[in-house]
């Protein structure tokens, strides 16, 4: 025969709270370039590239 497993005392449960996409988020994407001056979107690679050479100017962007 097989025992049961003790019962113990239950507690409350603790709801949680589903976040939303944290707002330092968007200031953490870009930065601008000390420089030229130019904002540099971290999410584009060319950008990131571009700004890392010493004495640049301000990338031509498509549009």
């Amino acid at each position: 025969m097989l025992h049961q497993a003790p019962k113990t005392q239950t507690h409350p449960r603790v709801l949680g709270t589903r976040r939303g996409p944290p707002a330092l988020r968007q200031c953490c994407d870009s930065y601008i370039c000390p420089v030229c001056d130019q904002v540099v979107e971290l999410t584009d690679f060319r950008q990131v590239v571009w700004h890392q050479r010493p004495g640049h100017e301000p990338m031509e962007m498509d549009d």
